[in-house]
């Protein structure tokens, strides 16, 4: 396959994993809200967030993984070519083994200083901390998948061991285990997750995998190490933003305004993973054309990308303005709703990060790991700061706010600037492709906002047909958009084989 086949291909199993996923959280999301109580609900939703911190431990060792792995195999022309490959993943291998029991030891100690009121907690949590440790080292298995670029099965891993946490889950929250059942099923998820992608090494990339692992070479170690700090503190940026909001909400407000902030999100954390999909797809073909190819093409794919995930991205915001309120309390209650406000609020912060994903995900596949830290840190800090003050004075709607006012005054506009430098092309150059979708999007947003103004869906059968009506106006809109380039190099040349497909489908129908 090529690299833009393949990423394709990774994709439509993504999504399909991610359909299935959005229906089955969004039912287990008020089954367990409605058997173990809003306030240990509230009580998992703000401790979950410690495993954020705890995996900066790995120092962005792992996560420089796939894009060594995709360097090596990019450098050489092939994978059978990459000779140095094994000797990579072992030094890798050698290093986690080496950091997990600063792991365990940091995982004994956030459960030793848990807080007093979060008691409900301590045993549930345990379960959780001991899964991590032991799983810490295993997850160098999916890395080195990503970089090889199996996507579709790194997407039937995940959906096996999501489909196997949950149904752990279920069966044990009906038979009382109220947290632990949570805290098994999420253990459950990770191990067979790992031993799924393990098997896959082994039996489809035998050479892959090291048959010992090498001592450890100071050289090799220093720069990992190196290049790793940069990532484990842009990780650490991520964090604050990812997580910080709830534990400050949590703080504030206490665990039961947690809920309705976090329900009213849902909705759009979920449909968010779709745009985010495309730059984890598309991160390790950058890494191999960086070795091989011209910067007139990486900035052409740059922008191709940036195109396709903004265009995703508007339509996460156009269906989830028309039709929260309604899911929401179709969902788990109309007094979980925290209003449009915080709807348009947070999807205005969803977008902008969407944007600066794209561009973080390019630099970072050019080599940009010190840059990218320097900026996401003081991203971070500005937002959680902004969100603390926003949210003591606003209430729970000051926490997307925070956010927004950290990517445009920092990583939008000092990303883009590395990024043109990179690509040698003008910040013009960079951002006008973008202009018509644009302009588009503002007023299918606009529209979107006012049906949902007056007129909200009430059943599940009107909130679907609402989705689909204004996905479908906002497909047939941006259509036209999609085929401009340069986006539409990548979209023109595979539309007659959809249509091919879509035609022997219909005929297979008539003959049946």
């Amino acid at each position: 396959m090529s690299r833009t086949s393949k990423i394709i291909h990774g994709l439509g199993l993504a999504y399909i994993q991610q359909v299935l996923m959005v229906f089955v959280g969004l039912w287990l999301t008020p089954f367990l809200l409605f058997r173990i109580g809003q306030h240990d609900y509230g009580l998992w939703l703000v401790g979950t967030q410690l495993m954020f911190y705890l995996g900066l431990l790995d120092l962005g060792v792992t996560a420089l993984l796939p894009r060594e792995t995709a360097f090596a195999t990019g450098r050489a022309g092939s994978l059978s070519e990459a000779k140095e490959l094994p000797s990579i993943i072992g030094q890798t291998s050698r290093l986690v083994l080496c950091q997990t029991p600063i792991v365990a030891i940091a995982a004994i100690a956030i459960w030793l200083f848990l807080p007093n009121e979060w008691a409900g907690l301590r045993q549930p949590i345990a379960v959780v901390l001991g899964a991590f440790v032991l799983t810490f080292p295993l997850r160098i298995f999916g890395a080195v998948l990503q970089g090889l670029q199996d996507l579709s099965f790194i997407g039937k891993a995940n959906m096996a061991g999501f489909f196997i946490g949950t149904t752990v889950t279920v069966t044990l929250v009906l038979t009382g285990f109220g947290l632990y059942a949570v805290a098994l099923g999420w253990a459950v998820t990770q191990v067979s997750t790992a031993s799924a992608n393990w098997y896959r090494l082994r039996k489809h990339f035998p050479g892959v995998l090291p048959s010992s692992l090498p001592k450890l070479r100071r050289e090799v170690v220093r720069v990992q190490l190196k290049q790793g700090f940069w990532i484990s503190s842009n990780q650490i940026a991520q964090v604050l933003l990812t997580g910080t909001d709830l534990l400050i909400i949590g703080k504030l407000f206490g665990p039961l305004a947690v809920v309705p902030y976090a329900c009213t999100a849902k909705l759009i954390s979920v449909m968010s993973n779709q745009p985010q999909l495309v730059m984890q797809a598309a991160s390790p073909a950058l890494s191999q054309m960086r070795a091989g190819e011209s910067r007139e093409r990486l900035s052409q794919v740059c922008i191709a990308l940036a195109q396709a995930m903004l265009m995703i991205s508007g339509a996460v915001v156009c269906v989830v303005l028309a039709v929260n309120q309604g899911f929401v309390a179709r969902w788990v209650g109309p007094e979980q709703f925290g209003g449009m406000a915080l709807t348009g609020l947070i999807l205005l912060s969803m977008l902008l990060r969407h944007w600066n994903v794209t561009l973080g995900y390019a630099l970072f596949s050019f080599g940009y790991e010190k840059r990218l830290c320097a900026t996401a840190l003081a991203d971070g800090v500005i937002s959680v700061s902004a969100i603390a003050a926003f949210v003591s004075l606003f209430g729970i709607a000051g926490a997307p706010l925070g956010s927004i006012l950290g990517v445009t005054c920092i990583s939008l506009p000092l990303n883009l600037r590395a990024l043109a430098r990179e690509a040698n092309v003008s910040f013009a150059q960079l951002t006008r492709p973008l202009v018509p979708w644009f302009g588009r999007f503002v007023g299918l947003a606009i529209c979107a906002a006012v049906i949902a103004r007056v007129w909200t869906p009430a059943t599940l059968p009107l909130i679907g047909l609402t989705a689909a009506a204004v996905g479908f106006v906002y497909a047939l809109a941006m259509f036209p958009v999609a085929l401009r380039e340069p986006l539409g190099s990548y979209v023109r040349p595979r539309l007659p084989k959809f249509g091919l497909k879509f035609l022997r489908a219909l005929r297979a129908e008539e003959v049946a």
